[in-house]
């Protein structure tokens, strides 16, 4: 959550004036970054399973944080797990929380300024591009899928799971069950905490955007889906992603970056 502790550089406002055109405009960026996000999600799907590896991966991943005194997930888990009203909302969180909020997120901010959602887009690019590189190289198991394989450490599965009392909808090409690592279940909402953070100077606006991320970090835990090291490697990639794209040259974009200090963003 780093890069929300401070303004990050972003393209001055230049948002059409209110009308058909800037509903149009906006319509035809987010349909395009739909598009491509459907490829990334068929792209990770089709990786071909490797269970023993993803597994022995994470195993090694639960000796390190068990080493450092971090592996607090199962703890965590266990202290919300007998409470039924409290998972729901957690299980509701994980699978209605993330796509939903980001699509609605990327409505808003492409009829805001079309500029500034571009770069969020593009943040969002670079950072599938790394994610699929990790899946394809380094797949790694869940914590709810851990004790399928013979280790058991204590990680119910509340959202997947027989027991579970919310529809996490999956269409079959797109799923990958060892694509843990890097959480983007985590790194997205935070991007998306960041896009509102920089284009918002509410501070309660601020404020529930650092608890959206907040949250879903919760969430993400008590369902079993992600060990924390997952979830900050994911938003280390999400960071680097802004920081590249910030830096590539591209024309009057890089011009707009320049721009910046002298005109900040307005409420």
């Amino acid at each position: 959550m780093q890069m929300l502790a401070r303004r990050p550089s972003l393209p001055p406002s230049t948002a059409p004036s209110p009308g058909r055109g800037r509903w149009r405009l906006a319509s035809r960026e987010v349909a395009i970054t739909a598009a491509i996000m459907v490829v990334y999600f068929l792209l990770r799907g089709i990786r071909p399973e490797a269970a023993d590896q993803s597994v022995a991966r994470s195993l090694a991943l639960i000796r390190f944080e068990q080493r450092a005194d971090l592996f607090w997930e199962v703890r965590l888990q266990q202290l919300f797990i007998g409470w039924d009203f409290v998972m729901h909302v957690a299980n509701l969180i994980y699978a209605w929380g993330h796509y939903p909020v980001m699509l609605a997120i990327a409505v808003w901010l492409a009829i805001k300024d079309p500029v500034r959602f571009r770069f969020i887009r593009n943040v969002l690019f670079v950072s599938a591009l790394a994610g699929l590189i990790t899946y394809w190289v380094l797949p790694a198991a869940p914590p709810r899928l851990m004790e399928l394989h013979g280790y058991d450490f204590g990680f119910i599965d509340t959202v997947h799971g027989a027991a579970s009392n919310v529809h996490y909808f999956q269409p079959g090409p797109f799923v990958n069950d060892y694509a843990a690592l890097p959480s983007f279940h985590f790194g997205w909402i935070a991007l998306s905490s960041a896009a509102i953070w920089i284009n918002s100077r509410s501070r309660v606006v601020r404020a529930g955007a650092v608890a959206m991320s907040v949250v879903m970090w919760w969430a993400i835990t008590v369902t079993g889906n992600h060990y924390f090291f997952d979830m900050i490697f994911g938003g280390l990639i999400v960071a680097f992603s802004w920081l590249i794209v910030a830096s590539l040259p591209n024309g009057s974009f890089i011009d707009a970056l320049r721009r910046l200090r002298r005109q900040p963003a307005t409420a």
